[in-house]
């Protein structure tokens, strides 16, 4: 598969402007279609992130927070970005419990991020002030450094976001929404995805439950009932051109490849 072939903007609309992102490998961001509405404070980790590029051009993802002053998002996401706007704590996309906003943003991409094979998408973003923690407000565990070898295939995993809620949307949601569903084996991923690596974490969606465009940069979660803790697994990164409902597999970066780049940078590991 040519690389040329996978990459593509996308001009959404967002609060009445028109943007443009790179998103999501294969032509089409990260979505939430076919999924249920959030409860208040059922998803306290997931941010909005309203992203500003050169050139007055505005992209929408999503974010989780793993601690009161960092977030892990998808390279691709916020490599351009100028300033952002961080939305924290809330179910309606625009009525977050704590709105923060930096013009000169504090972003650490992945040193091997590579924008044209998309690989190693993942970026920690440091907020300008603290998360103001409370039950809507709380930030993600990550697995352990003793569970990096864990693959998590073929359990049940949450994917959230404020993305298009089918193919046919002419624009993001203004309500969080989730979607619950297995995670696939690499191996398996390969049948759709030529360019599939360790370093991702595939999504069943069949039924057209999937991620979808504005969802990039989302959180993928296992609820781990040995630890009694929700886990951040996965960073939404790329899906299929044809379209969000169509059955193919979304791709997300694979939390347990980066555990240590994760630690360094931001302090947050788990044993």
């Amino acid at each position: 598969m040519q690389i040329s072939t996978i990459l593509v903007f996308l001009l959404i609309l967002v609060q009445g402007r028109s943007i443009s992102c790179l998103d999501m490998g294969h032509g089409i961001g990260g979505r939430i279609a076919g999924g249920e509405l959030a409860r208040a404070n059922q998803f306290p980790y997931q941010v909005g992130l309203s992203i500003e590029e050169p050139n007055d051009m505005y992209c929408w993802c999503g974010a989780s927070l793993i601690s009161d002053r960092y977030l892990l998002t998808a390279a691709h996401c916020v490599e351009k970005a100028v300033a952002i706007t961080y939305y924290l704590g809330g179910v309606l996309r625009l009525a977050p419990r704590q709105l923060i906003r930096s013009t000169n943003p504090e972003v650490h991409l992945h040193p091997d991020w590579n924008c044209q094979s998309l690989e190693n998408d993942i970026a920690l973003v440091r907020l300008p002030e603290d998360a103001l923690l409370c039950d809507s407000i709380r930030p993600i565990r990550l697995p352990g450094l003793s569970s990096s070898r864990n693959s998590y295939d073929y359990v049940p995993a949450i994917a959230s976001g404020w993305g298009r809620m089918n193919d046919e949307s002419t624009a993001i949601s203004d309500n969080l929404r989730y979607v619950y569903r297995f995670v696939e084996s690499n191996e398996d991923c390969e049948y759709s995805y030529a360019n599939i690596k360790p370093t991702n974490i595939c999504m069943d969606t069949t039924g057209g439950k999937s991620t979808c465009t504005g969802d990039s940069g989302g959180p993928l979660v296992y609820s781990d009932p040995v630890q009694n803790a929700d886990i951040l697994i996965g960073v939404t990164s790329y899906g299929k051109k044809s379209g969000c409902t169509k059955g193919y597999p979304s791709v997300f970066t694979r939390i347990t490849a980066y555990l240590d780049w994760i630690g360094e940078v931001s302090g947050v590991h788990y044993p």
